[in-house]
Formats: structure tokens, sequence, C-alpha cells
């Protein structure tokens, strides 16, 4: 098996992860954010709104103000995450354990701005008036990121060895 597997599967799994869940205001509304959309229901109705979306409100002057910030530092972090992505995707087809690291450096920024997102919305203790998150997936996304940085991909045989090494008797 490719070595540059389990990387691609971890970076992939970055976008599968429940990464918040939350609750709006005095419970008017509950809601689980993935890095592409969140599902929400509120006294409104359901919905399921893509980060894309997001965006255009904010670019549009519908939200503004700190729900503005946070929901572009969460596109910001799902940008990265994304080019993490094709980070580890190139790593896996040129065999390169260097664009592994870089890739890791990159999830893991993009967990930041995401914990940064969430403080911006709900405060820094992740409770206020505007209701409170539970981070769930943020840790495991820092694990994730911390575990391909750390971890070596280099063949552990050098290129002038063979790579069964056979024991000779001497008679």
């Amino acid at each position: 098996m490719n070595r540059f597997r389990i990387p691609l599967i971890l970076q992939i799994l970055i976008f599968v992860i429940p990464i918040n869940i939350y609750v709006i205001g005095d419970w008017l509304g509950t809601g689980v954010q993935w890095a592409l959309l969140r599902y929400q229901q509120t006294y409104l109705g359901n919905s399921l709104i893509l980060v894309t979306k997001d965006i255009t409100y904010v670019l549009s002057g519908v939200i503004g103000g700190r729900s503005g910030i946070s929901y572009i530092l969460w596109a910001t972090g799902v940008l990265l995450f994304i080019i993490a992505t094709i980070l580890v995707l190139y790593a896996n087809i040129s065999e390169d354990s260097a664009m592994v690291r870089r890739a890791s450096l990159v999830t893991i920024t993009g967990a930041v701005l995401l914990t940064a997102s969430v403080m911006m919305q709900y405060g820094i203790f992740l409770n206020s008036q505007s209701g409170f998150a539970i981070p769930v997936g943020i840790p495991v996304i820092l694990i994730i990121g911390w575990w391909m940085y750390r971890e070596k991909f280099e063949d552990e045989t050098p290129d002038d060895e063979p790579e069964d090494k056979e024991t000779v008797t001497v008679q």
C-alpha cells in the first residue's frame, strides 16, 4: 500500500466529520456544521446552507458585523483545507514527503481559522447571547495536521541497499 494514502484519507476525512455543533440564541435554533455546509433547524424551518451561500450573504450585505467576519474566517479555513487536500494528492502522485508536511501546516492553519471563526461568533468561551458552540471536529483536525507533520514518509531503506535483508551464513 502506498504510504501516502493514509494522509490522503485523513485529509478527506476533514470534509466528512462534523466540525461544530451550535445553538442559536436562547434555543431559537440548533445546527451541525461541516467544512463545506451546515444543517440548521430554527423556528423558521430546516436549512441546508453551503459555505458558498454564506460568502454570498456576506458579499451582498445580508450578513455583516461579527457574523460576517466569522463566515469569512470559516470560508478561508475551508479554502486552506481544499489547498491542503490538493497538496496531499500531489504528494500521493509524486511521492513527495515534503509536500505532506506543507499540507499539514496548511491544515493546522485552517483549523486555527475555524477556531477563530467560532470564537468570533460565540465569544472566547464559545458561549454568549448569540448562543453556544461545541467545536467537536476542530481537535480532530488539529490531531490530523499534527500527525501528518511529525510522521516520516521517506523510505526506510537507502537506495543503494537491497530492500530484503538476507542473512549470510559463514561456514
